[in-house]
């Protein structure tokens, strides 16, 4: 069995065995004689009862050397691998399965397909056994026992088993420790599987100091950060290990670092370039930390790459669990970075697919001005969440300057609130239209002490700053701020806006209305070019008509004395 290493790895081992003349190669295990593939047929493959995967051998970088004479047998192991690492789980368990129509005695292949049937969860009923023969080949049909009338994911852990005779020496502890896992190895009592699952990977990592089965060990950790410190050291082994760059990407969200993951961001997109979700995980960090330039273009990749994926491996987005979260990312990054037209057509694009994603729609139609597609999702809201229309009817009568609607709309979601006290997000929902409304009908001093309430409460609050999030109610402060005409409340906000999303277009137009009012023209030309930077992509009209809108509210601000203008205050 040959092992793949790391590109510096792979010449530092060329040069030293050039300069000493030597052959340190280990003896690997006695080659078994070359299995002829077995044809699948046209129909579908009796396991996953899915059509036999087609070559995406570049998705991903991955390589895993496993005992097997057939390459086209090892291919599908990478690609099974590649897409088991992205949790793509139903190509993973197509590709392992394919992998075994082409040499059924890859124990390890057994062991990919029954990891990636448990995790796409359709492996749980046993298989008819008819035809099972002639899609896997005489030998490979004979390691299955008791003619499948074991479930899929058991009976591909028992073909492993068997044929661990035949796998080599890590091949054999990696088999192992998933029996002993499971209780499926003699001698393991319930209460010590997962310790001496953990205890054979110990040994396979003391013996192969270039195996990458850290990453099955870092399943078995225990504590917040267990897995953390295998996956580092996996990269440290293969830097572009597409399973410990995306596994390290969640942890660092998870810890609230997002900024420290970012690294394994990019490390995750460099080793799975044709795969969606990598392009896609970026996301989860870069929305909080400010990368939207960025962000929004990998996200459109990967949902790009998704689309072509349906298309050429013959699934559907029902089949996909990943897609429509995908869809609903990169919707909620357009309508962030002013890109409507686009938004709008991936609108329609979902719609087709029956996917509904109204709270981001309803803020396009906002941001778009169309007043009727935006009362069309209030009254959509109000059919199913009599709370969530009357805030969606709030949010778009104080839009559109109807003070007098927008106080019956609060007063609806105030009365509904007193039944629902313990609805924090409900709760923080009345204080942001309450005190957007207290300060467009001339109540600032008391509208504006609601929305810093409304951002104290959630400025700090990490799940809250999630999906783009961060600078939201900064930006409803600074407008109400405006419409009440209070420039120091209006200035505070805008900063803060961008101090929590460097990407708030809305807080530098804000700042260069405010600026541009008081006659502190140089700064106001520098917000306005933030402005126009975070915004590149935007149609200009949408971006003028946003520019208009923050010069109509700061039109409220008293302006300065030519004394004071003159000295910057």
């Amino acid at each position: 069995m040959t092992r793949p290493l790391g590109c510096s790895a792979a010449l530092l081992l060329a040069a030293v065995a050039l300069a000493s003349g030597a052959d340190d190669t280990p003896v690997a295990p006695a080659p078994r004689p070359k299995v002829a593939p077995a044809s699948p047929g046209p129909g579908k493959m009796p396991l996953t009862g899915l059509a036999p995967a087609k070559p995406m051998f570049d998705a991903c970088v991955y390589r895993y050397g496993v005992g097997t004479t057939n390459p086209q047998c090892q291919a599908f192991v990478n690609q099974a691998l590649g897409m088991y690492y992205s949790y793509v789980w139903i190509e993973a368990a197509r590709a392992a399965e394919t992998a075994l129509t082409h040499d059924p005695e890859c124990a390890y292949a057994w062991l990919v397909l029954h990891r990636s049937l448990e995790k796409w969860g359709k492996g749980s009923a046993a298989p008819k056994a008819s035809g099972l023969a002639g899609a896997l080949g005489g030998p490979g049909f004979a390691t299955l026992p008791d003619r499948l009338t074991k479930s899929a994911v058991d009976a591909s852990l028992e073909a492993a088993r068997k044929l661990m005779p035949k796998a080599s020496d890590r091949e054999q502890l990696l088999i192992r420790s998933r029996l002993e896992e499971k209780g499926m190895w003699p001698g393991v009592g319930p209460d010590e599987r997962k310790k001496k699952a953990a205890a054979t990977l110990d040994e396979l990592l003391t013996l192969y100091d270039d195996e990458e089965g850290l990453f099955w060990r870092a399943q078995l950790a225990d504590g917040t950060n267990g897995k953390a410190p295998f996956f580092r050291a996996l990269l440290r082994v293969n830097p572009l290990h597409p399973g410990a760059n995306h596994e390290l990407v969640h942890f660092f969200e998870n810890i609230k670092r997002p900024a420290l993951g970012w690294p394994h961001a990019e490390g995750y997109v460099a080793s799975s370039p044709g795969i969606p979700h990598a392009f896609h995980m970026q996301a989860h960090l870069g929305m909080r930390i400010g990368k939207w330039g960025v962000t929004t273009d990998w996200s459109r990749k990967a949902v790009e790459l998704e689309v072509e994926y349906h298309r050429y491996q013959g699934v559907t987005p029902g089949e996909d669990h990943q897609f429509s979260h995908h869809l609903e990312t990169l919707t909620r990054s357009l309508v962030h970075d002013g890109r409507y037209a686009e938004a709008a057509d991936l609108k329609a694009k979902a719609e087709g697919y029956k996917y509904n994603y109204r709270p981001e729609w309803f803020r396009l139609a906002v941001g778009r001005k169309d007043w009727g597609a935006a009362r069309a999702a209030v009254d959509q809201f109000r059919r199913t969440d009599k709370a969530g229309g009357a805030y969606y009817g709030a949010v778009l009568s104080l839009e559109k300057g109807e003070t007098e609607q927008a106080g019956r709309e609060v007063d609806t979601l105030r009365q509904l609130q007193q039944s629902k006290k313990g609805d924090k997000k409900l709760e923080q929902r009345l204080w942001e239209v309450q005190g957007r409304h207290l300060c467009q009908k001339g109540d600032g001093e008391a509208g504006l002490k609601l929305l810093r309430k409304l951002v104290d409460a959630t400025k700090n609050d990490f799940g809250h700053h999630a999906w783009g999030n961060g600078a939201v109610h900064m930006e409803v402060w600074g407008v109400g701020a405006l419409e009440a005409g209070n420039a120091r409340d209006a200035e505070e906000a805008f900063q803060e806006a961008l101090a929590h999303d460097a990407g708030s277009a809305r807080g530098a137009l804000g700042l260069w209305a405010l600026c541009g009012r008081l006659g502190r023209a140089e700064e106001a030309e520098r917000y306005l070019k933030v402005a126009r930077r975070v915004w590149a992509k935007a149609d200009p009209a949408d971006f003028a008509a946003l520019q208009a809108d923050m010069a109509r509210r700061a039109a409220n601000v008293p302006k300065p004395t030519a004394a004071a203008a003159a000295g910057g205050q």
